[in-house]
């Protein structure tokens, strides 16, 4: 009788290193400058840096979010990327017209391909956040 050794497959969610802000469009592939302010209605790029691109995940719906002491409510997008695996996620939005300090926030949902080790086919990331100031 013959049996077959398959390894099982599992879904692994990606790592984040680091959110940061550009003023420029953002190149993952050169060295990464973190710019701390920007003028009012400056386009600024924000960026999150991989340390692990994640396994079996067929879509992350991210919802990115911009707060500020100045602001009446909080700005929310949401972006859904298929095939997210190895993506490092950006979001480009205009600054803020008054002068002060501001945070965005970050987080992902995923629907897995394959469970994770717990059997589980959804996921979700942990929230990151940055500072900038706009002067």
């Amino acid at each position: 009788m013959f049996t077959s050794c398959e390894e099982e497959i599992y879904s692994e969610d990606p790592v984040y290193d680091m959110l940061f802000f550009s003023a420029d469009s953002i190149d993952f592939q050169g060295k990464i400058h973190n710019t701390m302010s920007f003028h009012p209605g400056q386009t600024v790029y924000a960026g999150i840096t991989l340390g692990s691109d994640g396994a079996y995940i067929t879509k992350a719906t991210q919802t990115w979010t911009l707060s500020g002491a100045h602001m009446e409510k909080p700005y929310s997008e949401q972006k859904t990327v298929i095939g997210p695996c190895g993506k490092e996620p950006t979001w480009k939005f205009t600054a803020p017209d008054s002068i002060g300090e501001y945070t965005v926030t970050f987080s992902e949902k995923y629907s897995y391909s394959a469970s994770k080790a717990n059997g589980t086919i959804y996921g979700q990331s942990k929230r990151m956040t940055a500072r900038f100031s706009v002067k």
